[in-house]
């Protein structure tokens, strides 16, 4: 009996030991109460009608009545995304008179990382997002709409509909490729510019300046360059010390840590990145230009230029890491 008792004991000890906050969500006020500490990091949400949305009211509040019962939209749902044997959330929450599509990823000891997918749906129109099942690798799939052309972007009547399939990979969704590729990279350059110049026409290859280059080569070394005006107004106006490449202009050297690099080469190679467009841009103006150019060890090129850096989900990833390392690495 008492060995009965023990076995008992580890047990639940077991299955506790795996359980975490999501799984205790029962009704749309625990998602609520479980999503208000998460919101900190989408402060531009603020929204404190924060509140789960009925598929009545995701109806209601969209174009997307037509839709949601095609789809079978939940409002919200449990379930592991990443397959590391804890539960992520889904849920579609309120944004002032429209919603968003909220993803809260189990990173562990009961911390999360909470990600928007899709703008607001009253900037973007019709934007849900729901789970699907891939030889038991679960995906996202998130149905939208985009403009026909940069003059659509304010007639949402003569929007597109289109579905992105993404996965969990890299530290965030990107889109899912059955098969990735496998380049020999010898140098990547990444650069940004802050402005409406790339409203018009995503700026060229050579633009007269930049606001930030960082340049790394085969092997992981660094040269990360900061326009002085860039720093001066934008990140730290008048501050001068610590030398911080994230707040101040110069010149600063590193040698990349050996697992960041290869989750950037990694990513690149998953992303089949060759086989993205050169171009993108979004249709607003007043937002960041993201360059990437990199170049293969069999000499060819891939430059992309993505005025407002959300050209697909795999390119934020992309670029989101490149913005990391310069707060991650020992730059001097």
């Amino acid at each position: 009996m008492r060995n009965l008792l023990c076995l008992l004991f580890l047990l639940l000890c077991s299955i506790s030991a795996f359980a975490n906050k999501v799984d205790e969500l029962k009704t749309d006020s625990d998602v609520v109460k479980f999503l208000k500490p998460l919101q900190e990091s989408f402060n531009y949400i603020g929204a404190p009608q924060l509140k789960i949305f009925s598929t009545e009211e995701i109806v209601k509040v969209s174009n997307c009545d037509s839709l949601v019962s095609t789809w079978n939209i939940k409002n919200w749902q449990k379930i592991d995304l990443n397959n590391d044997n804890r539960t992520d959330l889904m849920a579609i929450v309120s944004w002032y008179y429209s919603f968003c599509n909220f993803i809260a990823i189990d990173k562990g000891n009961n911390t999360f990382q909470l990600i928007q997918i899709g703008q607001s749906a009253n900037i973007e129109g019709c934007q849900l997002i729901d789970a699907i099942n891939y030889h038991d690798q679960p995906l996202i799939e998130f149905h939208g709409s985009h403009p026909k052309g940069r003059k659509d972007f304010l007639k949402k009547n003569k929007w597109l509909p289109n579905t992105d399939t993404l996965i969990y990979k890299y530290g965030n969704f990107v889109e899912f490729n059955k098969e990735s590729s496998n380049y020999k990279i010898d140098s990547i350059t990444f650069s940004s510019l802050w402005g409406w110049y790339g409203w018009e026409g995503t700026p060229k290859k050579n633009p007269e300046y930049v606001d930030r280059v960082m340049k790394i080569d085969r092997s992981g070394r660094a040269i990360l360059t900061n326009n002085k005006e860039f720093v001066y107004y934008v990140l730290a106006k008048g501050q001068k010390k610590p030398r911080d490449p994230s707040t101040v202009s110069g010149i600063f050297k590193t040698k990349i840590k050996q697992a960041d690099l290869e989750e950037i080469y990694n990513l690149i190679n998953y992303l089949s990145i060759k086989k993205l467009k050169d171009t993108y841009a979004v249709g607003w103006t007043d937002d960041t230009s993201s360059y990437i150019r990199i170049k293969f060890t069999d000499g060819s090129v891939k430059y992309i230029a993505d005025y407002g850096g959300v050209g697909t989900y795999g390119l934020r990833n992309l670029f989101s890491k490149f913005y990391a390392l310069i707060k991650t690495q020992d730059w001097k």
